[in-house]
């Protein structure tokens, strides 16, 4: 397998950086933009980024009807069911649940990997370190959080999980694509779930009628550029250099960067549980990405 480079570490940082805000901005964005609208922009202001990109760099989306079939099942499940589940499911469920629930994507990665990825089997080693990750996530988001888990949201939550589902399937299926730049191969994917979902959110949002503020636009601005074009590339990028399971561990720093955010910029209290916690997710990611041999 290919060895892990500062590179692949800063990237990986770069992605849990956007997709751990695109919770907060998701959050910003919905007083003006329902959950399909929101998507549908968001999707399109990504693929406008990349493909500014993309021609900059004297590259061209493919004509090739076959890469537009896959452009269109990695937009289905990368982008158009998890980012509309997460949006309709956030309009009920705490972010701190839906910080555990996205946790679950590592384990889910690790046991698709085994079967369809020939260099990623399940070992103890692995199953060790997802646990004991996922464990520390638990402890890091509170007790108080669990608390919820079920009851009246119990559809909400169920829709986080199948985004989980989701993103774990797709990362399986991109590591597994024909040889393309990682880059045209985000732009097609971003174009074909733009394309896929704005017939469906013209429809059942009307979205001529909203009524539009600041914060909510520049919000989802953010998530276009950021959390969806730049993100998408990077997510590609990291895939292709290292594959799913590498990936998936996005879904361990995303929480830890959220405690540290809060610790150093809203005086969030840094009690010693939430310290434990830290050292298990941090130990766990060590475990189940070390190379032996």
């Amino acid at each position: 397998m290919p060895t892990r480079t500062p590179l692949d570490w800063i990237l990986l940082l770069y992605l849990s950086l956007a997709w751990g805000l695109a919770f907060m901005l998701i959050a910003l964005a919905l007083p003006s933009f329902p959950p399909l609208t929101l998507v549908a922009v968001r999707l399109s202001l990504g693929a406008l980024t990349l493909y500014i990109i993309m021609r900059a760099a004297g590259l061209r989306l493919p004509t090739d009807k076959g890469w537009w079939q896959r452009f269109a099942s990695l937009a289905l499940l990368g982008n158009v069911l998890p980012f509309s589940l997460i949006s309709w499911g956030e309009l009920y469920v705490s972010s701190s649940l839906a910080g555990i629930l996205m946790a679950l994507m590592p384990i889910n990665v690790m046991i698709l990997a085994h079967f369809f990825i020939a260099n990623e089997p399940m070992s103890v080693r692995k199953a060790i370190g997802f646990v004991l990750g996922f464990l520390g996530v638990l402890i890091l988001v509170g007790a108080e959080a669990l608390g919820n888990l079920g009851g009246d949201a119990f559809w909400a939550q169920m829709a986080i999980i199948a985004a989980t589902v989701c993103y774990s399937v797709n990362s399986i299926y991109t590591k597994r694509l024909p040889k393309l730049s990682v880059l045209v191969a985000g732009t097609g994917t971003l174009v074909a779930g733009s394309l896929m979902l704005w017939p469906v959110a013209l429809v059942v949002d009307r979205p001529w009628t909203l009524e539009i503020h600041w914060v909510p636009l520049g919000a989802v601005v953010l998530l276009g550029v950021f959390s969806s074009g730049l993100a998408n590339w990077v997510y590609f990028t990291i895939v292709k250099r290292q594959g799913p399971s590498f990936l998936s561990m996005i879904n361990y720093i995303i929480p830890v960067i959220a405690f540290a955010a809060g610790v150093s910029f809203l005086g969030e209290a840094a009690t010693a549980d939430r310290y434990v916690a830290l050292v298990m997710i941090l130990l766990g990611i060590a475990i189940s990405q070390r190379r032996f041999g």
